[in-house]
């Protein structure tokens, strides 16, 4: 090896050594400090805590009606948080010290990364200035009350619990425990959305599962109960991701959307109560949405002025709900309970199926059993059910526009025995083009469905009738 390469290899080595001196220098420079470690005196009931960082000097005191920022006493101050810090305070020590250091600036407590103050209600001060984090212990280097002949090491517990801005101290707005939903709007210069619960809905539609409807006009459109669940779940669900702003004027606003551009989401419910009490009275809740950026979609209670971020899939949840969205993906969900007789007509040929319900006695009680026939004919009732089960399965694939202007394909007619409402229904499919088939269904409007749904719809009905 040429002598040059070893002077060079020898010079690295020193320099390796000697940092491995100072730190271990910096880690044993006090053998004697207990286990419990060094403890540093704070106040036991500070009157006013401040400390500055990179971002700026922020301010609490304490008074008669608890703690409040010296710049604005209106501030919502979460009282956590300077009562989590006067506890910090109180169980501050180190777990060891250097004794007459060499230079700060080898500790970064020339300039401390953040400096704490806090005063005793007789005005002594007592600081903290905290330097470079050490990589091997965890711990920062600190000089208290500004003594720069020692250099402690602490651990991070009092740090951590003044790196606060002045909005992670805000306390937010409560949310209501909300209980059950019964009604939901949408209002925005787009256009609105008004949907409400209906206990009892056998005169609102043909099946009586249905208790969500959507207001249009004076007609009341049945939605899907799971997709309006989800959609009333970004009410119940939500939850403030931050706040931005907590006295917001009209020009903040403005630039936030929360103006008269806001979506406003109004939910009517009953409030969550105990088992044992009373049903609570429905209440309202209305909330503001305005523009999403990067990190959400600003959002504040009607009333208030404190603005804050949500998410911006649950606010684009709310704020483009329509009915496309939230109605029933089943072309026709029939309660076969509720069939009398179905007529069906292919090929211009009407089929009618009589649903004939009879009762046998059995030693476990009463079996009821329907019988499907024909022209008298008894059918096959596994095949007749799997028919049944497919006009069930008929589902949308997209919204249709316009008419198909053609002879229907299949035509389906239910007579039921519901008395006056929805006595009698009509399921009519049309040829639409080579992949779809046109559905109209009483009421409900008419959309698309799969072609080869359709396709084996009409090859079980014609083996269903060829094999009686």
């Amino acid at each position: 090896m040429k002598r040059g390469s070893k002077l060079l290899i020898l010079c690295g080595v020193l320099v390796v050594l000697g940092a491995c001196y100072f730190g271990v220098r910096q880690l044993t420079a006090d053998p004697d400090a207990d286990e419990e470690g060094i403890a540093l005196a704070a106040p036991e009931a500070p009157t006013q805590l401040s400390w500055t960082d990179d971002s700026g000097t922020l301010t609490l005191e304490s008074g008669e009606d608890g703690w409040t920022w010296t710049d604005d006493a209106a501030f919502p101050l979460d009282q956590t948080v300077p009562e989590d810090m006067t506890a910090a305070l109180s169980s501050a020590s180190a777990s060891r010290q250097i004794d007459a250091p060499e230079s700060l600036e080898d500790y970064g407590l020339d300039e401390p990364v953040l400096t704490i103050s806090a005063l005793d209600k007789d005005g002594t001060e007592y600081t903290y200035a905290f330097g470079n984090l050490n990589d091997m212990t965890g711990e920062y280097y600190l000089l208290y009350n500004g003594d720069e002949s020692t250099v402690y090491l602490m651990d991070s517990q009092l740090y951590d619990a003044f790196s606060m801005d002045l909005y992670d101290m805000v306390e937010m707005e409560d949310l209501p425990e909300f209980g059950s939903v019964t009604a939901l709007s949408v209002e925005q210069p787009s256009g609105s959305l008004a949907l409400r619960y209906e206990e009892d809905s056998s005169a609102l539609s043909y099946n009586s599962s249905k208790h969500w409807f959507l207001e249009q006009g004076d007609s009341l459109l049945a939605l899907d109960t799971s997709k309006v669940s989800s959609l009333t779940s970004a009410v119940t669900g939500l939850y403030w991701q931050s706040c931005v702003n907590y006295d917001a004027d009209a020009e903040e606003l403005a630039a936030w959307g929360l103006d008269d551009n806001a979506a406003v989401v109004t939910a009517v419910y009953t409030a969550a109560v105990d088992e044992g009490e009373e049903t609570a009275e429905e209440e309202t809740f209305t909330l503001r949405l305005g523009n999403s950026g990067t990190d959400g979609t600003y959002a504040m209670l009607e009333g208030s002025s404190m603005v804050y971020l949500i998410s911006t899939d649950t606010a684009d949840s709310l704020r483009y709900a329509s009915y496309a969205s939230l109605r029933s993906d089943s072309i026709c969900t029939m309660d076969w309970d509720t069939v009398d007789r179905l007529d069906i007509t292919l090929d211009g040929t009407t089929y009618t199926i009589s649903f004939d319900v009879t009762e046998t006695e059995t030693e476990d009680g009463t079996e009821t059993e329907t019988l499907y026939t024909w022209n008298g004919q008894e059918l096959d009732s596994t095949t007749v059910g799997n028919m049944l089960s497919a006009v069930n399965s008929l589902t949308a694939t997209a919204d249709a526009s316009g008419s198909a202007g053609e002879e229907p394909l299949l035509t389906f007619t239910f007579h039921r025995n519901t008395g006056d409402d929805f006595a009698e229904l009509t399921l009519t499919l049309y040829a639409w083009d080579t992949g779809s088939c046109l559905a109209s269904f009483s009421g409900e409007g008419s959309r698309l469905v799969d072609r080869s749904a359709v396709t084996d719809l009409t090859e079980q009905i014609q083996a269903l009738f060829e094999e009686a």
